[in-house]
């Protein structure tokens, strides 16, 4: 099915878009553009931020620290490297920042005295919290830039489960410093904590700030296309990832909350407080965070719910749009169909005046006016058709000439009036009396020719015999009198005996009526 009009008009809230800034890849900086230096020279310069910050925070001691909050104790580490590296990851992509995180955390695993091995392990667990980060925005249609409430609940949520993820990295630190449960404890929680608080208290601001700035720099020098709709594999392998990370985060919480009890010693009650203040910290640590996962996934439940409202909204008025659309074309086809056949049907009656007309023009070229007997140019066209057909046929034809006789009298004494009507009434015998195969012509003036196919000359000398004796009978009335006993002569040529073409035929008929004019008019000859 086509496009629909209506699809371009269907507006999904921006919190709940999906973030159209793709994965800028490393291959741009093997294009010929001056940009790339520009970003080689940023990333070089995020590098040796990061790396001096990382031996800041190893050398400063920004790791450790002890913060109360309430009632409870948490142990927060600051590492600034990691919001570089996160800025790096939502705007340009994975490889951009996860390359600065891991470069950064190997200098601090090497500076710190891992053993080489440790040190390349230790130094993907930052990596792998961006990964996370990365994949959750990648594949998730949530803005990563905090501009509203759901994304801003979102983005704190995504910032935890990429903590917990990234904070198995303190594990290898702990084994490889033979830490004790309860210092274990400390470290992972805070690794967590520290990452967790840092990426939201900073990188969120920053987001803010500078993204518009960022990705208008981006467009001007790389313009990218649409993103293409995540596979829904993708979404679900991404949802099942962080349910994991978050189940993963209460099963350490209590399993080293429960290592660090252990770890305690004596049975004095001061002993059996701290074992308590432990177990109390662990578990209200959880309650909150719990309590800020619980309260941010229902109300980006809510908003998935609205918006899958929303969009199931927008489905069913763009199909009653496609539907009404449909009809409307239909009936638009309806209509042209209609119009159509109004138009052929006045294209008929057109047509068929046309055909009259053409009928009545030929009519005209081929009959005379006053008789309405064809004329000389019609004996021109049928006469050679005539005898080819009579000579296929092995049949006679005769041709007749008929002048009336005294005609010029009548006009001069009665008029011309008097004169047409004399011309009307023996047109009128013709066509009463000649055979459906014969046909008369006004020959010229009072001159009129018979042309009487399969008819020998004593068959056409007797019609012309009966004409004169009807054309005699006729009575004539004019304004100026009447007139009768009317008188024609005639003579007659017939094929082949006379000749076998229009030419001959004309000539020899016109000698016989030559010859009954000489013999006193009012007779039939015909040649010998």
């Amino acid at each position: 099915m086509h496009a629909s009009p209506f699809a371009a008009n269907l507006v999904v809230p921006a919190e709940l878009m999906a973030s159209s800034e793709r994965a800028l890849p490393l291959a741009v900086l093997l294009q010929r553009s001056p940009a790339r230096w520009q970003l080689l020279l940023a990333w070089l310069l995020s590098l040796a931020a990061g790396l001096w910050l990382a031996a800041v925070e190893l050398y400063a001691g920004w790791y450790g620290y002890s913060v109360r909050f309430g009632e409870l104790d948490f142990v927060i580490s600051i590492y600034p490297p990691l919001t570089i590296a996160t800025l790096w990851v939502l705007w340009f992509g994975y490889a951009w920042g996860a390359s600065l995180a891991y470069l950064s955390t190997l200098l601090v695993a090497y500076l710190s005295g891992l053993p080489l091995g440790w040190a390349l392990l230790f130094a993907c667990s930052n990596p792998l919290g961006l990964l996370v980060l990365s994949l959750v925005y990648r594949h998730v249609k949530v803005r990563y830039v905090p501009s509203s409430l759901p994304a801003a609940l979102f983005f704190v949520t995504i910032c935890f489960i990429s903590a917990v993820s990234s904070a198995t990295g303190s594990f290898i630190w702990s084994y490889s410093n033979k830490l004790s449960a309860m210092g274990a404890f400390a470290v992972w929680q805070g690794w967590w904590s520290g990452n967790f608080l840092q990426t939201v208290l900073t990188c969120g601001p920053l987001l803010l700030l500078a993204t518009p700035a960022v990705l208008r720099w981006r467009e001007q020098r790389w313009p990218q296309r649409a993103a293409a709709a995540p596979a829904q594999r993708w979404v679900g392998l991404v949802a099942v990832f962080a349910l994991c990370g978050v189940l993963g985060f209460l099963w350490l919480s209590f399993w080293l909350a429960d290592r660090s009890v252990a770890a305690q010693v004596g049975d004095t009650a001061q002993a059996w407080q701290q074992r308590a203040m432990l177990y109390r910290d662990s578990a209200m640590a959880v309650y909150w965070v719990l309590s800020v996962l619980l309260f941010a996934l229902v109300f980006l439940g809510y908003r998935f719910f609205r918006q899958r409202t929303l969009q199931l909204q927008q489905a069913a008025q763009s199909v009653a749009f496609e539907r009404d659309w449909a009809l409307q074309r239909q009936q638009e086809a309806e209509q042209a169909h209609h119009a159509l056949q109004t138009l052929n049907r006045e294209l008929a009656v057109r047509m068929a005046e046309v055909e009259q007309l053409q009928q009545q023009l030929q009519e005209q070229a081929q009959r005379d006016p006053l008789t309405r007997l064809y004329n000389r140019r019609y004996l021109h066209e049928r006469l050679p058709v005539e005898l080819q057909h009579a000579g296929h046929l092995g049949q006679s034809l005769c041709l007749v000439l008929i002048d009336l006789d005294h005609f010029k009298a009548v006009n001069d004494q009665y008029g011309h009036a008097m004169g047409d009507a004399v011309l009307k009434s023996l047109a009128a015998l013709f066509a009463g009396r000649l055979r459906s195969a014969d046909f008369a012509v006004r020959y010229g003036g009072e001159e009129f020719c018979l042309v009487l196919p399969g008819c020998d000359i004593a068959g056409a000398a007797a019609c012309v015999a009966e004409l004169q004796q009807a054309y005699a009978a006729c009575r004539v009335a004019g304004d100026n009198g009447a007139l009768q006993d009317l008188r024609f002569s005639a003579g007659i040529a017939c094929y082949p005996q006379h000749g076998c073409d229009e030419e001959a035929l004309l000539r020899e008929a016109d000698a016989a009526l030559y010859q009954a004019k000489a013999a006193g008019r009012n007779c039939v000859r015909y040649r010998d």
